[in-house]
């Protein structure tokens, strides 16, 4: 039976189509233990994404760029469902990041009705949150998965060092 941690893993894979520069998020709907929908942040079609647009590397300008050009990986995933006419309405979005309240509230509005996340993100207001899942009677989970995933990646890196 696939259970919250295997989509969680399934879902990472999706992290690498991200091109931002700061933070690459990803998400996954899930209904009945099928996959109804990915998406990951960047910007629409046809516009430059973040990497290119600051050369690979980090600015301070970021935030503002992103806040301009960038969708969300919560967003993209409901924009896909709705593009090609899927249903998620009850259905489980998997993250990497807590939802931001912009994207707390439209997933709401989807339908979602259970949210499981693998990072909790410092720069949102916890609390208001919370009270928008409880009213709506979202089901939030956070499961701590980047502990394994920092762990391999050190062992991986040690092993590279090793054989070189």
């Amino acid at each position: 039976m696939l259970t919250d941690e295997n989509f969680l893993k399934i879902a990472h894979e999706v992290w690498k189509w991200s091109n931002c520069v700061s933070k690459k998020v990803w998400a996954i709907i899930v209904k009945n233990t099928r996959i109804l929908s990915t998406g990951y942040n960047g910007t629409p079609s046809g516009y430059i994404n973040c990497s290119e647009h600051f050369s690979g590397k980090y600015s301070e300008d970021h935030y503002k760029w992103s806040d301009i050009y960038e969708i969300h990986a919560e967003m993209n995933a409901i924009f896909w469902a709705a593009r090609k006419w899927v249903c998620i309405e009850w259905a489980t979005m998997y993250v990497m990041l807590e939802p931001c309240l912009q994207c707390t509230k439209n997933l709401i509005a989807a339908g979602i009705k259970r949210l499981v996340y693998a990072n909790k993100y410092s720069y949102i207001d916890t609390e208001t949150i919370a009270e928008f899942y409880k009213r709506s009677w979202v089901e939030i989970l956070y499961i701590d998965m980047w502990e394994e995933y920092s762990q391999k990646s050190k062992r991986k890196n040690k092993l590279q060092l090793w054989n070189s």
